[in-house]
């Protein structure tokens, strides 16, 4: 009985101190609220130019775990006049807040860490009763926001399948259909380290139906995006990566291949991106800050069906001010490594494919003429460029091969060797 009642009066007491934090959360939420809206209108106002946002808040209502309120998001066009003076509604829609440490809608989504507020949202008929229906009349989005005691918050959406014409999307010229998606966004609440990823099944767009006898359609198949941007407070400057790649684009009937893109980078000055989704990095004043970038395209390669096209390159340079680098500063380069691989059948394909988007398939005919018009023009451009060749000694095309390093005043250019001022003087 003993062992019985202490149990029962443990769970009393953690159900307490449960209701008491969940409580003491929304007190939290109620009284920063006001100013995070604010904070968040600022920054996305300072970040542009061409509108100004406004954000309301109406109808508050808490309770001991939850906050219910409606959210008014309009824009109005800058220095505007008559008609186009007038706000257009962004987001009209109730929205309910679950308190902290462990909201039940959290768990629900397989989040255990604990959360100051998490917020779960459907799109209503009412907020955009032709996305409504398009979507088959559901939600066209969906998702949750968490903020943890951290203040590091992460969005995560979800949007339906949707197809579109002009007769339901009057701006539309065409057609328009797009996949299910899912966004995810995530950053501290200042708007530091950002993290974006995207997965979008399909988007297609057939254009311009007012304008062309036979409009053409281009389908993208599996888009998928991860990027990430890091704050270096050490430094004053950001580190980040990016990438990206597609299943397949189709043009007309023409599948055009498939692709990546791969980068990341070192050392660039937070100033370069103080307005990119409203990040706020202040600028701390010295003029005279020198850091070491570096810069890697990790992998950029297209394939379609008559080869490959492929790029490289690693970079890196000390001492220099990252928001421009100048021939004075080639001296301090500390590695240089470019590949460049671009065959002339694969981008003469691609260029025939372009040019005979409505066709089922290119002609040999076809492809030999993009073929040799692409040598023309690459005669010009290799002329110029004492880095780029037109053979790799096995097929045509455009290719580089460079390498260069500090501690030599040579470099390999295409199995040759320069000095340094030669090669920089041909860039």
């Amino acid at each position: 009985m003993k062992k019985t009642t202490l149990a029962i009066g443990i769970i009393a007491v953690l159900g307490i101190a449960y209701v008491g934090t969940a409580w003491y959360t929304g007190n939290m939420i109620e009284n920063h609220i006001d100013n995070q809206l604010a904070q968040i209108t600022n920054k996305f106002n300072q970040s542009q130019d061409d509108f100004v946002v406004s954000v309301i808040k109406s109808n508050y209502e808490k309770h001991i775990f939850s906050t219910k309120l409606h959210l008014t998001v309009t824009a109005s066009l800058q220095n505007a006049t008559g008609e186009d003076a007038q706000p257009e509604t962004l987001f009209d829609d109730d929205v309910t807040i679950h308190h902290g440490p462990f909201p039940v809608a959290a768990l629900a989504k397989g989040t255990f860490a604990p959360q100051m507020a998490w917020l779960e949202y459907e799109m209503a008929e009412q907020a955009n009763p032709t996305l409504w229906k398009l979507a088959g009349n559901q939600p066209f989005i969906t998702g949750h926001a968490g903020i943890s005691y951290g203040e590091y918050i992460t969005v995560k959406l979800a949007s339906k399948a949707i197809k579109a014409t002009q007769n339901e999307i009057p701006v539309i010229d065409g057609a328009f259909e797009i996949g299910k998606g899912n966004y995810t966004i995530s950053s501290y609440t200042s708007g530091s380290d950002i993290s974006t990823k995207v997965e979008i099944d399909k988007i297609s767009l057939t254009y311009p139906i007012s304008l062309r006898a036979n409009p053409v359609s281009i389908v993208i198949n599996k888009f998928v995006m991860d990027q990430k941007n890091v704050l270096n407070n050490a430094t004053n400057t950001v580190d980040g990566s990016f990438f990206s790649r597609v299943d397949s684009i189709i043009f007309g009937q023409q599948n055009l291949g498939n692709g990546s893109l791969d980068f990341d980078f070192k050392g660039l000055d937070k100033q370069l991106f103080s307005n990119q989704l409203g990040m706020d990095y202040p600028d701390s004043g010295d003029t005279n800050k020198k850091h070491n970038i570096q810069f890697s395209l990790n992998k950029f390669n297209w394939h379609n069906a008559a080869g490959d096209l492929n790029a490289n390159l690693k970079f890196d340079i000390s001492d220099v001010d990252s928001s421009a680098i100048d021939k004075a500063d080639y001296e301090k380069i500390n590695s240089l490594k470019l590949k460049l691989e671009a065959p002339f059948d694969v981008l003469a394909h691609l260029s025939a494919q372009i040019e005979n988007a409505n066709a089922s398939e290119v002609t040999p005919e076809q492809v030999a003429k993009a073929k040799q018009n692409l040598q023309f023009m690459s005669a010009f451009l290799v002329g110029n460029a004492k880095f780029l060749t037109l053979s790799n000694d096995k097929t045509q095309g455009i290719y580089s091969d460079v390498s260069l390093t500090k501690d030599s005043n040579e470099v390999s250019v295409n199995g040759k060797t320069m000095t340094k001022e030669e090669f920089f003087d041909h860039l």
